[in-house]
């Protein structure tokens, strides 16, 4: 299991559970005991108030209180402010439970939606912050970390259909570095920008099938080597995930420089010179890869050891290629 896999908080959100527990069976039936005296009304705000206070006339103690709204807490007070557990109710159906610091959700708490979300995890002044645990309705989920009420950082976040990601986030973004499983098999690994494959990685198809190089807009776009499992290599670029540009084509021991334009083939070239010729100054940084033989593809794309035999390559004339159509 990887390092992301294991970020989860599901077992620690029994904590929450138990403590509501105690502190009910220990304070609720406290509340019995006080009489009108101990209750209170703000007229500004409408706040009712009963439970303990101080010598000052402050809250103190357990106490509960309604707001004007319909809301209501249960819980503990110092010096006038909610501080430690607490449990609050509010107008719309949603209930928090957890821990309290001058009025502000801070600590651990378990904040359930009325839609059926759940969030066990890290507050601090009323927002989401650190590591936690959500799942929603639909029994999606997600944990890892947050910051400031997002996710935000390393986390992983599995959809109902078991399709999965885990890696970094910002803003409740994917951006960075990540994987994602497909719930078909694909996996892809590499960088994203908002959402999107964008930079460098690597995609697997279930059925051998793999490529490595540049994305963009969720669509191969810039360098990279597509390799079919039957021996076969594209190496060139891409733009709008199809063969754009110039690239070099393997099949077997035969290969053959050609021009793409939007993944279908204009023509060959006579020569590694010509092709050479073709290159901008841009792509030149490219070139050497170009020349790489079967053995040395097959390397950079992980498909092979270090030990195996090197496998030579000539340069037969390929009298056909197959197009690729993933994007």
């Amino acid at each position: 299991m990887s390092k992301l896999e294991k970020i989860t908080l599901k077992n620690q959100a029994n904590k929450i559970i138990n403590a509501y527990r105690k502190y009910k069976k220990k304070n609720i039936a406290t509340i019995s005991q006080y009489t009108n005296d101990n209750q209170t009304t703000d007229g500004n705000t409408g706040i009712e108030y009963i439970g303990g206070h101080d010598s000052r006339g402050n809250k103190q103690g357990f106490g509960i209180q309604k707001m004007r709204d319909g809301s209501k807490f249960r819980g503990y007070f110092s010096d006038d402010k909610v501080n430690g557990w607490g449990i609050y109710e509010h107008k719309d159906g949603d209930v928090y439970q957890g821990e309290y610091t001058n009025d502000r959700t801070s600590g651990y708490g378990e904040y359930s939606h009325g839609n059926g979300a759940i969030y066990y995890g890290y507050w601090v002044d009323d927002m989401q912050f650190g590591i936690g645990y959500e799942i929603w309705n639909d029994s999606s989920e997600y944990s890892g970390e947050y910051n400031n009420g997002k996710k935000d950082g390393i986390g992983t976040y599995l959809w109902q259909d078991h399709t999965k990601y885990s890696g970094e986030w910002k803003s409740n973004n994917i951006q960075g570095f990540g994987i994602y499983n497909y719930i078909d098999g694909r996996q892809y690994s590499g960088q994203w920008n908002n959402n999107q494959m964008e930079g460098f990685g690597e995609f697997i198809w279930v059925e051998g099938k793999k490529y490595v190089g540049f994305y963009k807009n969720d669509k191969k776009d810039g360098f990279g080597v597509y390799y079919w499992p039957n021996n076969r290599f594209f190496v060139g670029f891409w733009k709008g995930g199809k063969q754009n540009g110039v690239g070099k084509y393997i099949k077997g021991e035969a290969m053959k420089y050609g021009i793409w334009k939007e993944g279908k083939r204009e023509k060959w070239l006579d020569s590694e010179d010509e092709f050479l010729n073709c290159l901008n100054q841009k792509n030149e940084e490219y070139a050497s890869i170009f020349k790489w033989n079967i053995n040395q593809l097959k390397k950079y794309l992980d498909l092979i050891s270090n030990e195996d035999e090197e496998y030579k390559t000539n340069k037969k004339e390929v009298n056909n290629d197959d197009e690729d159509d993933d994007n």
